[in-house]
Parts: C-alpha cells; sequence; structure tokens
C-alpha cells in the first residue's frame, strides 16, 4: 500500500477555474481507481464535503492559508513539508506546480504552461516574479512532470533545460455536461437569456491579457461591418485588467457555473477562441463535445488540440480573417456541419479517465523507482 499525497489547495467550492477542474477531476478518479492505496488531499481552507473522494481518502487543511506569493512558500515549504514526514508520504502530486524545496519526498507537479516566462508582463509584478523564480527550481527537484499538451512538453523542456523523458503529457478532457443540445427550444431559450433573442458566437475564458479580448471585439466588430447579425456572448471573469468595453451585439456575462455554461456553449452558433497564448485550451474540446464549430489561434497548443478539426486556425490578429470565418460559418451550412463534424470526432480523442490513468501510470513509475 502506497501513501499518496494531493495538493488540493485549488478545490476550492463553487470556484473550480481551468486547474481547479482538472484537480477534481483526476484526483476523483484516481482516489475511486485504486482503494488499495491511501491518500491524502492537503487543502489550505475549510475542507468542502464535495471533495471527499473515498474512504481510502482522507483530508488535512493546513496554514496560513497560500493566496499571496509570500505565502506560497510558508505554506509548500514548511506545512506541506511538516505534514509529508508526519504523515510518512511515499509521493506528493501538485497540480498547480508548487512543490516543497525542503522534503525528500519524491514530488510530481504538474506545469500547464509557461506564460509567464514568455510574458510576464500579462502578470502583476510580484506573481510573475514568483513563478519566474520558483518554477526553474521545481523543475529540477521534480521527479517527473506532468504537463497537459506536446507544445507544453516541449516548452518545459526548453525553458528549464530538463529532459523530454522526464516530462509526461496528462491532456485535459470535457466533462460530461458539454453534449449537443436536443431541442430547438433549448437553443431559443438560450439566446433570450444570454442575447436579447439572438444568435450568437460565444467566447469563454478568463479576461485575461493573453485572452486577446481586445482582438476578439475587432474581429466581431469587422464581422458586423461585413453584415453578419449573430451577436457576441463573452463568459468569463476580469482577472488583472479589466477588457469589458462596450460594443453593440456584444454580452459581458462574467462567471457561469458549468452546467449553465455547458447549455451556453452548445445553444451557440460557434466558439471564437483566439488567445495569444495556451497551454491545452480547454472551451476548444468543450465546443467540439457540444457539437459547435470552433474558430481557433494558430498559436501555441491550440492546433496540436484542435488535430485539424477547427472551422479556421488563424492569426489571433487576423481580425478580418477571423470576421470572414465568423461568416462563412453563418451563411455556409455545410462548412459549418462538416467543423461540427470533424469536432465531435476529436472531442473523442480526450477523457477524464485516460487522464486520470496517465497520472496514475507516472505516480507508478515513481513508486517502482
Amino acid at each position: 500500500m502506497a501513501r499518496i499525497a494531493l495538493n488540493a489547495r485549488l478545490l476550492i467550492p463553487g470556484r473550480l477555474e481551468g486547474i481547479g477542474w482538472f484537480t477534481h477531476e483526476c484526483y476523483q478518479r484516481l482516489i475511486a481507481a485504486h482503494p488499495e492505496h491511501q491518500f491524502l488531499l492537503l487543502f489550505d481552507r475549510a475542507i468542502a464535503q464535495e471533495f471527499r473522494y473515498g474512504i481510502n481518502a482522507s483530508e488535512v487543511q493546513l496554514l496560513p492559508p497560500a493566496r499571496r506569493p509570500f505565502l506560497y512558500d510558508a505554506w509548500f515549504d514548511y506545512a506541506v513539508t511538516r505534514q509529508l514526514k508526519r504523515w510518512k508520504a511515499d509521493v506528493f502530486i501538485s497540480t498547480d506546480g508548487m512543490l516543497s524545496r525542503r522534503t525528500r519526498v519524491p514530488q510530481i507537479p504538474v506545469f500547464h504552461d509557461l506564460n509567464f516566462m514568455h510574458h510576464p508582463e500579462w502578470m502583476p509584478g510580484r506573481e510573475a516574479k514568483y513563478y519566474r523564480s520558483r518554477f526553474p527550481e521545481f523543475a529540477r527537484q521534480a521527479t517527473r512532470i506532468l504537463t497537459v499538451s506536446d507544445y507544453s512538453r516541449h516548452d518545459i523542456a526548453s525553458q528549464f533545460q530538463v529532459s523530454l523523458e522526464k516530462i509526461e503529457v496528462v491532456f485535459n478532457a470535457p466533462s460530461s455536461e458539454y453534449q449537443p443540445v436536443e431541442h430547438l427550444e433549448q437553443v431559443q431559450s438560450q439566446r433570450d437569456l444570454l442575447a436579447k433573442g439572438n444568435p450568437y458566437f460565444i467566447f469563454v475564458g478568463s479576461l485575461h491579457p493573453r485572452k486577446n479580448i481586445p482582438g476578439l471585439l475587432a474581429a466581431f466588430e469587422t464581422y458586423r461591418s461585413i453584415g453578419g447579425v449573430n451577436d457576441l456572448v463573452i463568459v468569463g471573469e476580469s482577472m488583472w485588467s479589466d477588457e469589458m468595453r462596450n460594443q453593440h451585439g456584444v454580452h459581458f456575462l462574467g462567471r457561469m457555473e458549468r452546467k449553465e455554461l455547458a447549455t451556453s456553449v452548445a445553444a451557440s452558433e460557434g466558439l471564437v477562441f483566439i488567445p495569444w497564448f495556451e497551454g491545452f485550451g480547454v472551451p476548444i474540446v468543450e465546443a467540439f463535445a457540444s457539437g459547435v464549430p470552433v474558430i481557433a489561434s494558430n498559436r501555441t497548443s491550440m492546433p496540436e488540440v484542435c488535430g485539424g478539426a477547427a472551422a479556421a486556425l488563424l492569426e489571433p490578429d487576423d481580425h478580418d480573417g477571423i470576421a470572414k470565418c465568423m461568416k462563412k460559418l453563418e451563411n455556409d451550412a455545410a462548412f459549418k456541419n462538416d467543423a461540427i463534424k470533424r469536432g465531435l470526432a476529436r472531442a473523442s480523442c480526450f477523457s477524464w479517465d485516460d487522464s486520470a490513468g496517465r497520472m496514475w501510470d507516472a505516480i507508478e513509475q515513481v513508486l517502482e523507482a
């Protein structure tokens, strides 16, 4: 029986974001699939019932809450280190990429992307400084490293001078809520709710500078100028800058719960997702699974994730090209239906069961070393 400690810092009830969902989907499957082992989830705040995954898993809250750069070191280097020693952990998994620098327990971080190495100007100064300082250390200290795309795998190896053989890919996946809409009444209901009754394209993601919201708005303005009639729905919270501005036909809706979001995506005319940088791009596979065509950026991991299934892959600042593709999806049913068919096939390549299995393979390699 192995004793496997899990960083659960980002399992926050009602506030799961990209890494939080990755953590939740993988951990619950790991624990259910391996009743022969013991798991310990390490939280930095009160523990919610929804994250108690099984009788072979226990939970502990460690202080202080690690929500600022100067507290990250205190939590990982001291609180986590003590708990790993006290519990006699065999391995520590950290899905937010951060590690203890003071433990001898083998550690496996998940590095989702290295945006902070390429564009520190897109983050608050203290966050960027912390990530750029600590993550090279974490990469050297890690026994194995997990990441979410082959693009990120090669980026990690290059940036941190780490062997590719040390890095494994564990993809993101769409949740079961993301499915094609079954009834036209559902489509109109979402249009009424989100876009004043109008058909709409959708964007999903945090309103972060790397998501290219100004470029999205410029492309939409061009689309309207060439006769496009659909609205644009933008779902996501502003993070470190306010990207919102008034524009006719644009609806900023903030954060949505996952079930509502899945319905909103499935009822859309297409996802327009043109960030400058992504380690994976989860909304792409969620849209594919929902039977929705995707216009995506041709940068970083997004061509890999699309796997030839996008309606178009375009430069994030090609506003004319993006607008023309939006217009083609509006007017060309055969083009749209072909993109939907290819997207559904591509979505079937990703599953959380497979991702949890890949994570377990990495754990097993460490346990057997």
